[in-house]
């Protein structure tokens, strides 16, 4: 992703030694994707929480990419966030072919964590952590919490029981919920082979050969685009023509 232009706008801070820029462009992002993720729900909670559980994980994500880098032997880092995501900028990336991997796969480890303690702590509201972790990664998948049996009485029923007993609230669950999902889905999309997605970047480290990164990242792409086709997913369907067009002109020129 480029760099934007800062602005009057934009905010403006050092965290730990890495300057940091938060475009205005970026909310009104989270913001029109947070109207999509809770078109379904009542209120405008959902959509408020998406905006700023997203931004947690984008600056956590990017966060990950630059602390490792100045761990590892890399030059100084700065962060920006801005329109579909986050860009972290390092004068030189560590000494190594092994450490710039690591960089670049630290970025989503540290949101996969940051999804991971949402799912844990949500567990223990309802008294079970494996429970909370299963029910926020299957949730957003329809008919899978529902799916066997097992998973309806032993996923399922112990949060709506906790919900019931008022254990849990609507808004606890709908937190939680959110920062999991947003963290842990936004990571495995990420490690995608698509370029130029982190995903791709560690294929382009791994192989040394752009050529064959562009055509695996022309190849899922396209697959990403028949999938959100045939089950209209719009939205969706923008975002993976958007990436064939990347990897696309990424593949010519390197043809």
């Amino acid at each position: 992703m480029q760099s934007e232009r800062s602005s009057s706008w934009s905010i403006n801070f050092n965290f730990a030694g890495v300057p940091t820029t938060i475009h205005p462009s970026s909310w009104l992002v989270l913001l029109i994707l947070g109207g999509a993720y809770s078109s379904n729900s009542d209120g405008v909670l959902p959509a408020l929480l998406f905006t700023v559980f997203g931004m947690l994980c984008l600056l956590v994500h990017e966060y990950g990419h630059a602390f490792v880098c100045r761990w590892l032997g890399g030059g100084h880092s700065m962060v920006q966030i801005a329109s579909l995501g986050g860009v972290t900028s390092s004068e030189y990336p560590p000494p190594t072919r092994l450490g710039h991997i690591l960089m670049v796969l630290a970025g989503p480890g540290a949101s996969l964590l940051l999804g991971l303690l949402g799912g844990i702590i949500f567990g223990l509201c309802v008294a079970d952590i494996r429970v909370g972790v299963l029910f926020s990664l299957l949730s957003p998948v329809p008919g899978a919490l529902d799916a066997t049996p097992w998973l309806e009485s032993n996923v399922l029923q112990p949060v709506q029981n906790a919900l019931g007993m008022g254990v849990v609230s609507y808004y606890q669950v709908t937190a939680f919920l959110t920062l999991f999902e947003i963290s842990v889905w936004w990571t495995l999309i990420n490690l995608l082979p698509i370029f130029p997605l982190d995903g791709g970047q560690t294929l382009l480290l791994i192989s040394r050969n752009e050529f064959l990164t562009a055509c695996i990242g022309v190849a899922f792409c396209s697959v990403l685009v028949f999938v959100c086709l045939i089950n209209l997913q719009f939205f969706s369907l923008l975002l993976s023509i958007y990436f064939l067009y990347l990897n696309y002109q990424f593949l010519r020129s390197h043809r």
